[in-house]
C-alpha cells in the first residue's frame, strides 16, 4: 500500500511541476494551477520544514522551461504557499 501511495504522491508532484509551468506559459488558469499544487501538497500536512524543501526542489526542476519574467511570478506564487500554512 505504500508503494502506490509513493506512486501516486510522485504523479501527483509531476502534475504540480507541470502545471506550475503551463500556467506561467499561459496554457492554464491560476485556479487550476493552484489546484495541482494543493493536491500535492496536501501530502506534507503541515510539516513546515519539508513543505518549503518540496517547494523549493520544484522550483528547480521548472527554472528551465521559463524566463526571467516568469520565474518572478514563481517566486510570488511560492511565497503565497508558504505563507499560507
Amino acid at each position: 500500500m505504500k508503494a502506490t501511495a509513493t506512486i501516486n504522491q510522485v504523479e501527483l508532484e509531476q502534475k504540480a511541476i507541470d502545471s506550475m509551468i503551463s500556467y506561467e506559459k499561459g496554457f492554464i488558469t491560476y485556479s487550476e494551477m493552484e489546484k495541482a499544487v494543493s493536491d500535492a501538497l496536501r501530502y506534507y500536512g503541515s510539516r513546515e520544514g519539508h513543505r518549503r524543501i518540496v517547494l523549493k526542489g520544484w522550483i528547480i526542476k521548472t527554472i528551465y522551461a521559463l524566463d526571467s519574467v516568469q520565474l518572478k511570478d514563481l517566486d510570488r506564487i511560492t511565497l503565497e504557499y508558504l505563507n499560507e500554512y
